[in-house]
């Protein structure tokens, strides 16, 4: 961490910014009358920040792309500027920066944000996240650091580290090119800014944001459970594929008691922890099996899990309905924390009980149209049931 904000402090010089932080620096332009020297001091500092990134990066310009994450951050930004916050780490809010929020055409999954109120998505983040509550989730935990001003506590708190020796450090690492572990890729004033994007806060910092991006969700249209559910999806993906860069989140380790300090801040507001309702990728779904028959067969199905496929019954109703029913049912009792040992047989060995409650009532149809028994194929659907929680559970066991 002292190294990561070392280099920080070197981005810092290259954009003659060290002095800054401790005197005013003086503003060509008129200073907005709602913003305190102070704050005008982090919004010069942000843009000149935001300068190098222009030069380094693409920008997504898609309309439908720059319209849903500039409506979502605009919302929470407002939510911010006007919620007095404690901060557990940094400085309390509110602050009262006028927020913006771009995309970087850029694949990891990453977003950070800049001193000032200038916050940044990559595309990668936006492909990652499966709702709008996921994705405000990050948007809020970002504005939060801007809001409590981690990055300039941050600076400050480095202050003992003199300009006289970070600019021949600069010089050194820079112009010098030495393959030193200091050093290493820092080989343009524009890259040392890059270095600052992906260094890690504090832990301090970072629970700090998670939970004033609670005290801003929770005021919002939006679920604040989305923020608990992106970090259990980000681990297990981390889990399953730790080749895969993930950007920012990289130095950001999504560690069982971070996601515990949500689940506790959850529970204390009263919030049910549903995730199912906030991420449609934890969902089990019902599909139509043929697109072209829209009124034909549909299937019940967690991800590469093929769970049930009912036919038409005159008594229980159209495939499609049966289906939506199930995966609904399968849901809710997900969410409820259903266990293994609570997916049983009914008595007459047709029907699959999920804590007593029958989910699944295998009719002759549904026999013929499988190719099995009644019996035979509730044994299945129970046994697939059963995969679908041994699935969830290894996902949460990060």
């Amino acid at each position: 961490m002292q190294r990561v904000w070392k280099r920080f402090l070197l981005a810092v010089a290259s954009l003659g910014l060290v002095g800054s932080l401790v005197a005013q620096e003086t503003a060509s332009e008129p200073k907005r009358p709602e913003l305190s020297p102070r704050d005008q001091q982090d919004v010069e500092f942000g843009k000149k920040v935001v300068a190098e990134i222009e030069k380094q990066y693409k920008f997504i310009t898609d309309p439908a792309l720059v319209e849903r994450v500039n409506r979502i951050g605009q919302t929470l930004a407002e939510i911010a500027r006007n919620t007095p916050t404690q901060a557990h780490y940094g400085e309390p809010g509110p602050a009262p920066f006028e927020y913006t929020f771009r995309i970087i055409d850029e694949k990891d999954v990453n977003a950070f944000s800049v001193p000032g109120g200038f916050i940044f998505v990559n595309k990668g983040l936006l492909d990652f996240v499966s709702s709008d509550d996921e994705l405000a989730a990050v948007l809020a935990h970002e504005i939060a650091h801007a809001s409590h001003r981690h990055v300039m506590k941050l600076i400050r708190d480095d202050a003992r580290v003199q300009q006289s020796v970070l600019l021949p450090a600069l010089l050194v690492g820079v112009f010098g090119r030495l393959p030193s572990q200091d050093f290493a890729g820092l080989m343009t004033g524009a890259q040392l800014y890059r270095i600052a994007r992906v260094s890690s806060f504090s832990q301090e910092a970072e629970t700090d944001s998670d939970l004033t991006a609670l005290e801003y969700l929770r005021r919002s249209p939006y679920n604040p459970v989305g923020l608990l559910v992106f970090m259990e999806r980000l681990a297990a993906e981390e889990r399953k594929r730790p080749q895969i860069d993930w950007g920012i989140f990289r130095t950001h380790p999504i560690t069982r008691e971070r996601v515990e300090v949500i689940k506790n801040a959850l529970r204390g507001y009263g919030i049910p922890i549903r995730r199912r309702e906030v991420s449609p990728a934890l969902q089990v779904h019902a599909l139509m099996l043929d697109k072209e028959q829209p009124d034909g067969l549909y299937e019940v199905r967690f991800e590469s899990i093929p769970i049930f496929t009912p036919a038409d019954d005159p008594q229980q109703g159209s495939s499609r309905a049966r289906a939506e029913r199930i995966a609904s049912l399968l849901n809710t009792l997900l969410d409820d924390g259903v266990q293994l040992y609570e997916v049983q047989l009914s008595a007459d060995r047709r029907g699959v009980t999920l804590r007593g409650r029958e989910v699944v009532r295998v009719t002759e149809q549904d026999a013929r149209l499988a190719g099995k028994s009644p019996e035979s194929l509730a044994e299945a659907t129970r046994e697939a049931i059963r995969r679908l929680l041994w699935s969830d559970a290894v996902r949460m066991s990060f």
